[in-house]
């Protein structure tokens, strides 16, 4: 199966692809949020790769509690959800930790670069950690 992870920011959303199967995963370009041409790109990238499967990145507290951050993901993956395929599964993933993940992973670069990679690359966490439990 293959899904697509996503960690929804407000200037820039990223994206990741895997494959259960092969058990692969790789991030993808990010995008920047531009509202509802954000969720057509994102409709586009699920038709171009045969997605049947899309996580979006919750971002809870530590304790487990929703805030703010996580009002405003609702809110996007439910207009995500109205323009997806009904054949599309879409849910929520717990991403606690996964932009400290994030930044473990590009540990080295310029902070140039992991300010661009860092969006990209916590939806990369996101997708790995759910291939994990499966």
């Amino acid at each position: 199966m293959k899904v697509l992870a996503i960690d929804y920011g407000s200037k820039r959303i990223g994206l990741a692809l895997g494959d259960t199967r092969l058990g692969v995963a790789v991030p993808l370009a990010s995008i920047e949020n531009k509202g509802e041409d954000s969720l057509f790109k994102i409709l586009e990238k699920v038709k171009e790769q045969g997605v049947s499967c899309v996580l979006v990145g919750l971002p809870l507290t530590p304790a487990g509690k929703e805030g703010q951050r996580a009002k405003e993901v609702r809110e996007f993956f439910q207009h995500l959800r109205k323009v997806m395929p009904q054949e599309v599964e879409i849910r929520m993933w717990d991403e606690r930790y996964t932009t400290l993940e994030a930044y473990r992973m590009l540990e080295g670069l310029s902070s140039k670069r992991k300010k661009e990679l860092k969006d990209s690359v916590s939806a990369y966490a996101i997708l790995l950690e759910y291939m994990e439990s499966l």
